[in-house]
C-alpha cells in the first residue's frame, strides 16, 4: 500500500481528492493532507509518504518550493503538481525539477486515476528492482560464507591437496598467514540440564560467532568457525604472539570470557577441547584430529578448556588399562531395566560411561562397540519380554547408532541412552502392569539375573521386593503353580542344558554359570532332573 500526501489551499480539491483515490483501490492510501506548502512539510517529515500531489500556486510555501525542498533533502518521492491553465508556465518549470506528472484543473476522476497508475507502476518496478537487488546481494553473502566455509572444512579435512592457500584464502576474505595454528572443537551445554546449542548447520556458527565477535578474542589472534561432523563448532585459530605458550594462553583467555559471558547471560556453560599448537598450517588438520579425540572421550570436565598437552599427560597414566567391558554394571543396569527402576538404571549407565571415560583416548574403536553391543543388548531384553513391542520404532537411538556414535562424544552417548533407558524402563512397566501379578515378574526377573550366584534364594528375593519370604513363597506357587526352589531349580538346569550344547563350555563352567560351585553336586542335580549325567546329554 503507497502512502499519498495531498497539499492543496483549496479545500473541496483536500476532500475530493482522498475520496477518489480510496474509490478507486489503487493500492494506495491518503495518509495526511495540508493547506499549505508549510504544514505539507511538516507532513512530509512525520508520515514519510511515497507520493505528494500537490497545488503549484499555495500561500506560505509554493509547490515549486515545496518540490525543491524535497529534492534537497534527497527523498525519493514520485510528485504529482496540480495547476490552472493560467499557470501552466509554472508547471513547465517544476517539470524541470523531476516532477513525475501533472494535472491541468479541472481535471475528471479517470485522469487522476492514469497517473497514479503509470506511477504506481513505476513504484512497483522501482520496488521489484530494490527486492531483486537485495537477493543479490544477500545470494552472495551466502555464496562468501559457503564458499569460507567449504575452505575451512577443505583445509581440515584435505590439506595436502590444498594450493595456494594464502592468496585463495585472502580472495574469500580469509588470512591465514601465522606463526601459530591451533584448532578447538565447542561444546555448550545448558547448566540446567540436557539443552544444547545445536550447532548443526552454518548459520547456527554465525548466529554465535556475532554473540562473541566483539572484546573476546584479541587483536592478534583470528578465528574461523565452520560447522563440522554435523553439530560440532570446530574454530581454527592463527596468531602470530612471541610463543607457542603466549598463543595457547590468548585462546585460553578468550574462551574462559566466552564462558563467564554463557553463564552469566545464557545459563550456560562452554567446553573447549584444544589441539597442539603447530608453525605450519598443514598440520591444522593434525590439530583437529587431536581435539576431536579429547572432546569424543570425555564426559563432563570441570573446567572450561582442555589441551591435548594435558590430555596426553593424563592418558600417559593409563597406558596399562585394559580394554574390556563392565560386565556387572552392564547385567545390573538391564536387571533394573527390567524391574523398571530408572532411577538406578540411569545409575548404572552413568557408571558405565564414567568407566569408558577412564579408559586411555586410543580406546575410541572399543568404546563405540561396546556402546553399540549394550545398545543391543537392551532392545534384546526388551524383545525378549514383548516381541510385539516397538522399540526400533525410536528415532533417536536409531539416528545415534546411523550417524552419531562414531563422531559424538561419550556425553551425547548419556543424553542419548539416558532417554532410551527411561523409555525402556516405561515398557517394562507397561509389561509388568500387562501381567497377572507385578510381583511375580519381578520374582522371575531377579531368579534370572541371579541363576549364577550359588547364595541366591528365597530371603535375597524377599528383601529386595520388601515383602515378606512367606508371602512370596505362597503368591509365587499359587501364580505360577510351582514353589520358589522348583522354579528357580527347573531354569538353572534349563539354561545349564542350553550352555551344553555348545562345546566350547566345559561342564565345570557350565556347573559354575548355574550356580554350582561343587561340578559333582551338580552333576548329581542334573541327573535327577534329565534323567541322564551332563557327559550323557551332550553326548
Amino acid at each position: 500500500m503507497y502512502r499519498v500526501i495531498i497539499a492543496d489551499d483549496e479545500e473541496y480539491v483536500r476532500e475530493l481528492l482522498p475520496k477518489w483515490i480510496n474509490k478507486a483501490n489503487l493500492g494506495m492510501e491518503v495518509v495526511g493532507v495540508a493547506e499549505d506548502g508549510e504544514q505539507a512539510l511538516d507532513l512530509m517529515e512525520t508520515l514519510s509518504p511515497d507520493i505528494l500531489i500537490t497545488d503549484i500556486c499555495m500561500p506560505m510555501v509554493s509547490g515549486l518550493e515545496l518540490i525543491k525542498a524535497i529534492q534537497e533533502a534527497d527523498n525519493f518521492i514520485k510528485t504529482v503538481i496540480i495547476s490552472g491553465y493560467d499557470d501552466f508556465s509554472y508547471a513547465k518549470t517544476a517539470l524541470g525539477l523531476g516532477v513525475t506528472d501533472y494535472l491541468l484543473k479541472p481535471f475528471l476522476p479517470d485522469e487522476l486515476c492514469k497517473v497514479l497508475n503509470k506511477i504506481k507502476e513505476e513504484l512497483d518496478n522501482k520496488e521489484m528492482l530494490l527486492n531483486n537487488m537485495q537477493d543479490m546481494q544477500s545470494q552472495l553473502e551466502d555464496n562468501l560464507m559457503y564458499i569460507q566455509e567449504r575452505f575451512i572444512k577443505n583445509i581440515i579435512e584435505m590439506p595436502f591437496e590444498q594450493e595456494n592457500v594464502f592468496e585463495e584464502g585472502k580472495k574469500i576474505k580469509i588470512d591465514l598467514e601465522a606463526k601459530f595454528y591451533c584448532v578447538g572443537v565447542i561444546r555448550i551445554q545448558s547448566n540446567l540440564g540436557s539443552k544444547r546449542w545445536d550447532f548443526k548447520n552454518q548459520k547456527k556458527v554465525e548466529d554465535f560467532l556475532v554473540i562473541i565477535k566483539d572484546g573476546y578474542f584479541e587483536d592478534d589472534l583470528r578465528h574461523y568457525a565452520v560447522s563440522f561432523k554435523d553439530s560440532q563448532l570446530t574454530i581454527v585459530f592463527c596468531g602470530s604472539q612471541p610463543n607457542q605458550v603466549e598463543f595457547y594462553s590468548s585462546i585460553s583467555r578468550g574462551i574462559e570470557k566466552i564462558n563467564q559471558s554463557l553463564k552469566k547471560y545464557y545459563d550456560m556453560r562452554v567446553f573447549c577441547a584444544l589441539g597442539k599448537a603447530y608453525c605450519k598450517w598443514e598440520q591444522i588438520s593434525d590439530s583437529y584430529k587431536q581435539a576431536f579425540d579429547i572432546l569424543k572421550a570425555s564426559l563432563n570436565h570441570e573446567g572450561c578448556i582442555l589441551r591435548w598437552s594435558d590430555a596426553m599427560d593424563t592418558s600417559g597414566q593409563k597406558e596399562s588399562i585394559i580394554c574390556k567391558k563392565p560386565e556387572q554394571l552392564e547385567k545390573d543396569m538391564l536387571l533394573n531395566i527390567k524391574m523398571g527402576s530408572k532411577e538406578k538404571a540411569v545409575e548404572n549407565l552413568n557408571a558405565i560411561l564414567k568407566y569408558y571415560e577412564g579408559l586411555n583416548m586410543k580406546a575410541a574403536e572399543f568404546v563405540n562397540i561396546s556402546l553399540m553391543e549394550l545398545i543391543f543388548a537392551i532392545s534384546g531384553v526388551v524383545k525378549e519380554a514383548d516381541n510385539h513391542l516397538p522399540i526400533w520404532e525410536d528415532d533417536y537411538i536409531k539416528h545415534y547408532l546411523e550417524n552419531d556414535i562414531a563422531s559424538k562424544s561419550l556425553l551425547d552417548a548419556q543424553l542419548v541412552l539416558e532417554k532410551y533407558v527411561n523409555r525402556c524402563c516405561d515398557a517394562f512397566s507397561h509389561i509388568a502392569e500387562k501381567q497377572s501379578d507385578k510381583i511375580i515378574y519381578h520374582v522371575k526377573a531377579l531368579i534370572e539375573h541371579n541363576l549364577a550366584n550359588e547364595e541366591f534364594n528365597l530371603e535375597n528375593a524377599s528383601a529386595q521386593l520388601f515383602f515378606s519370604p512367606h508371602y512370596i513363597r505362597q503368591l509365587f506357587k499359587q501364580k505360577t503353580g510351582e514353589g520358589f526352589m522348583e522354579y528357580l531349580i527347573r531354569r538353572r538346569m534349563e539354561t545349564a542344558a542350553e550352555l551344553l550344547k555348545d562345546p566350547k563350555y566345559k561342564i565345570l563352567d557350565v556347573a559354575l554359570s548355574t550356580g554350582y560351585s561343587n561340578q559333582r553336586y551338580f552333576a548329581s542335580c542334573f541327573k535327577k532332573f534329565y534323567g541322564c549325567t551332563p557327559t550323557e546329554y551332550r553326548s
